[in-house]
């Protein structure tokens, strides 16, 4: 991503590998984009995360009983650096598609949860769409939590979609996953870093999500097939006052090139902290890791990377001009938000194919959880007939000095 002496955004690094064929039935991603939309103006902030909101405002033409839905997310707490505005940007989704007349006559209500990275947390709040909200469908903006509430879901019949890098997106026949699942992803993340020149890789994630440390096995088994090899691996903690210990750590193992599975805020400052240490190897990033702050951080020039969805700064089709026109409607400080990136647009994506699969398989707010269902295993069918095209494209990131 660079920032030109216009202010335009361009793409850094996007993964066409991105999408699924679910996705894409709904929403056709550009794998870069030469500008972005911007806003400068500064309105009322956005709902905080709060343990629960709603959001019903129907549009003139949608009526009738709404589709009750539900939205999980860790909005608050620990990795909420990248994943904070993925609730602006769902509430968005479902605001545009209201004025827009709702999903087949009916307006959209979203009961959405906040589970502070917390299993505990996510469990209750699952119990809660399921049982008390009676949810036809739940959008999972979560962090890796889905293990925690799986049987849930599974035994109520709620699909699940959105997140993919839980290795249940590729398992779990009721989770729905609306980008790359994470071994493509990761496979996405080392061929960008290939093509920066990056030979040895260093792997550090972060300490406070178990899942976090099972990337570092796909680095050791995809990274011979882009000519990448994995030569360290360590924890970072989001509360570590340094990682200096890492970075010598890195530096010493000769890796030319670093990634960081941590929250955006917490890349940043493993950067920094390398860079004051005289370490300034490639950053490699992936999913939500990159976000708009990483224009204003001089030690990430040159970062390279790949998205699961939709890259957050396109607006080259008309539906990724629609996502940025909702977003400057509704909620315009999101797009020069530190934690704005890659993982916002999830409950886009998600919301989008929603709407598609109820479309294409005429669902109303009284169709039962087997009809529902069977509309989801309809787009996957089809997504399985279908041959994707994997495609790559790469600019230069660069943040202002």
């Amino acid at each position: 991503m660079t920032r030109s002496s216009t202010g335009r955004r361009h793409a850094g690094r996007s993964a066409g590998v991105g999408l699924t064929a679910l996705a894409l039935a709904a929403l056709t991603a550009a794998g870069c984009s030469s500008s972005s939309s911007s806003s400068t103006s500064t309105p009322a902030s956005p709902a905080s995360g709060a343990a629960s909101t709603s959001a019903a405002a129907a549009g003139a033409s949608a009526s009738g009983t709404p589709f009750m839905v539900g939205a999980m997310g860790t909005f608050t707490g620990v990795a909420s650096g990248s994943t904070g505005e993925a609730k602006t940007v769902f509430q968005d989704w479902v605001s545009a598609t209201n004025a827009a007349g709702g999903i087949n006559g009916h307006p959209v209500q979203a009961v959405i949860l906040d589970d502070q990275n917390n299993p505990s947390t996510a469990l209750s709040n699952a119990q809660q769409l399921v049982q008390q909200d009676h949810v036809k469908v739940i959008f999972d903006l979560s962090d890796n939590l889905e293990s925690s509430f799986a049987k849930v879901v599974d035994t109520a019949k709620v699909p699940v979609l959105g997140q993919s890098e839980s290795a249940l997106l590729g398992t779990d026949p009721n989770f729905y996953s609306t980008g790359t699942t994470v071994e493509p992803l990761i496979w996405g993340e080392l061929k960008a870093a290939s093509l920066a020149k990056v030979t040895k890789i260093g792997a550090l994630y972060c300490a406070e999500i178990a899942s976090c440390a099972e990337t570092v096995p796909l680095f050791t088994t995809l990274g011979p097939t882009t000519g990448v090899h994995l030569a360290y691996s360590a924890k970072v903690s989001s509360t570590a006052s340094s990682y200096t210990a890492q970075c010598l750590g890195a530096k010493n193992s000769a890796a030319n090139g670093v990634t960081v599975g941590a929250a955006s805020d917490v890349a940043l400052r493993v950067a920094e902290s390398c860079s004051a240490q005289g370490y300034k190897p490639v950053w490699v990033s992936t999913a939500g890791e990159m976000t708009t702050t990483w224009l204003s951080q001089p030690a990430v020039n040159g970062a390279t990377g790949s998205v699961q969805d939709v890259p957050w700064f396109d607006n080259s089709i008309p539906a990724t001009q629609a996502m940025q026109a909702a977003i400057s409607k509704y909620s315009p400080s999101v797009l020069t938000s530190a934690s704005f990136g890659a993982t916002a647009t999830i409950g886009w994506a998600a919301g989008t194919v929603f709407a598609t699969v109820a479309k294409t398989a005429n669902l109303t707010p009284d169709s039962s959880q087997t009809a529902i269902i069977a509309g989801f295993m309809m787009a996957r069918s089809r997504r399985r007939s279908m041959t994707l095209k994997v495609s790559l494209c790469v600019e230069p990131f660069s943040a202002s000095a």
